[in-house]
């Protein structure tokens, strides 16, 4: 028992130094340059902003879009930014907070990876499959390519769930469930199939209920993200044309065909003999490979597909999962004397891979300020921006507050991401126009009062007529019935979460006292 404990010990402290290993390139002084990165560092710098002017949920960052704002946070994996948001509170400069959780996605996944697969399969083949996520091509190709802190988050976030849900660990669900729904669109979906066919397979009833609680918890998110697209370009805009992305989706199965190997049990043994377990995964990496391969042309038709998992090389995050597991029960078939070198060949076939993806791997060292100051939308091609703006802004406002027409003087008073505060002096019936895109939740009062605001314009912004006279306008955000309601469960789902562990624990000490 004890040796079995020094042995744990020493093999996460190993994985620890090879993960770290492949982490070197963010040891490096400047941020990592990749596609995604400074856009994500932006995108929390505009996030921390509202959170800190007392939007909660946070929903619509002010500061983007030339600082006319748009709802990104609304409906874009906002799980990072929170947890971001909280790193900021310890005065960690942005690009380092987005690199610690690019970093820790990586050791979170890793280590949980190795006390998963334990559960299954013998030290060895543990180490190797565990080792083998850290080093994956497509891991990297996250990391250093694309900067995709959503996904590798997702990532290690699913991976703690798969740990937990067979560990017997229940009262860790819900919070990590919750996060995860929150981590990545498309993987929270994705991924979340593959957990819940895994809890399926293996009879994990236990977990349907705080499962079904982490999802309560995430319906803040969730249920507004689904429903108000309607009034977004979402379902209207193609991101990107997933066949100009099948080559390097092909090039990067290849590159992880390690994963793929433990396949040819399938042909070589009995059915009788297979677990379940293997079956399923297998499953789900021959969808992957077909999916992200040239054969998967056939799907990409869709304009489903399209427009929700966007690029084909995305279906190999179920590599995530499915490859370290496949890999073990390979090597756990062999016998010992071959099980060291077969692991070895294996790991370094995935290494060769990632190789050019590590040594490539350029910092540039840039101010705050530049992140900070930023106003970009941080999105491709604006798919969050409302339906009815017809004239996106090309510059910033002069003023945020102005008049669109009339004569009279406009003071401003307050001016936060969520709220602007003014006094009017107006000598005659004027419009007032507020420089912020409309969208539900916004609202105005004049003089105390609830005004009617006007968005019918070409850059859909807000206006109000005001009558002649003195007065006091005040424009603010704040959330809808519909997401108050997202809101509401969310609370139910927390209260739930608090009874659940309270019964958990009255079981706990009941089933001590009896012994």
């Amino acid at each position: 028992m004890k040796n079995d404990r020094i042995k744990m010990i020493w093999s996460i402290i190993a994985l620890l130094f090879f993960s770290l290993l492949v982490l070197l390139p963010l040891l490096k002084p400047g941020f990592i340059v990749t596609d995604d990165g400074d856009w994500m560092v932006i995108r929390l710098t505009a996030f921390y902003q509202s959170f800190a002017d007392g939007q909660f949920p946070v929903r619509f960052l002010s500061r983007l879009n030339y600082n006319y704002g748009y709802p990104v946070a609304n409906f874009l994996y906002p799980g990072f930014l929170y947890i971001g948001s909280i790193l900021r509170l310890f005065k960690l400069p942005y690009p380092v907070i987005v690199e610690c959780i690019l970093g820790g996605s990586i050791c979170v996944s890793t280590v949980f990876l190795f006390f998963w697969l334990k559960k299954f399969f013998s030290h060895a083949p543990s180490f190797i499959g565990a080792l083998s996520f850290s080093v994956s091509p497509y891991v990297l190709y996250d990391l250093y390519k694309r900067g995709s802190v959503g996904e590798l988050l997702s990532a290690a976030l699913a991976i703690v769930l798969v740990w937990g849900i067979e560990s017997g660990y229940v009262w860790l669900l819900p919070p990590i469930t919750a996060l995860f729904l929150i981590s990545h669109n498309t993987l929270s979906f994705l991924v979340g199939v593959i957990i819940v066919g895994y809890s399926i397979i293996r009879k994990k009833w236990s977990a349907v209920l705080p499962l079904f609680i982490g999802l309560c918890i995430a319906s803040f998110f969730w249920i507004p993200a689904f429903f108000e697209r309607t009034f977004i370009r979402f379902d209207t805009v193609v991101v990107s044309n997933p066949f100009d992305y099948l080559k390097t989706s092909h090039i990067l199965l290849i590159m992880n065909i390690p994963f793929f190997i433990p396949l040819v049990l399938l042909m070589k043994r009995k059915k009788t003999i297979l677990s379940s377990e293997y079956v399923f995964f297998c499953i789900v990496a021959i969808v992957t490979a077909i999916g992200s391969s040239f054969v998967g042309r056939l799907f990409w038709g869709s304009s489903l597909f399209i427009r929700f998992i966007q690029f084909p090389y995305r279906l190999l995050s179920a590599v995530f999962i499915a490859g370290p597991w496949l890999l073990a029960y390979f090597i756990s078939q062999l016998d010992k004397k071959r099980t060291l070198w077969v692991g070895i060949l294996l790991s370094l076939l995935l290494v060769s891979g990632s190789i050019p993806l590590l040594w490539n791997v350029q910092s540039v060292l840039r101010e705050e300020g530049f992140y900070v100051t930023n106003e970009g939308t941080t999105t491709v091609h604006d798919e969050y921006m409302p339906k009815w703006v017809k004239e996106q802004p090309q510059e910033r406002a002069y003023d945020k507050l102005m008049l669109f027409s009339g004569k009279g003087t406009v003071t401003v008073k307050n001016n936060s991401t969520n709220k602007v505060d003014a006094l009017l002096n107006l000598k005659e019936e004027s419009v007032i126009q507020l420089n912020t895109l409309y969208y539900p939740g916004w609202g105005a009062i004049l003089d105390g009062k609830p005004v009617e605001l006007s968005y019918v314009n070409p850059k859909g912004v807000m206006q109000v007529i005001v009558p002649k006279g003195d007065h006091t306008i005040t424009f603010e955000f704040r959330e809808t019935a519909f997401r108050y309601l997202a809101d509401v469960i969310s609370s139910i789902g927390v209260i739930l979460y608090g009874v659940y562990l309270v019964v958990l624990l009255s079981k706990k000490v009941r089933k001590n006292t009896r012994l």
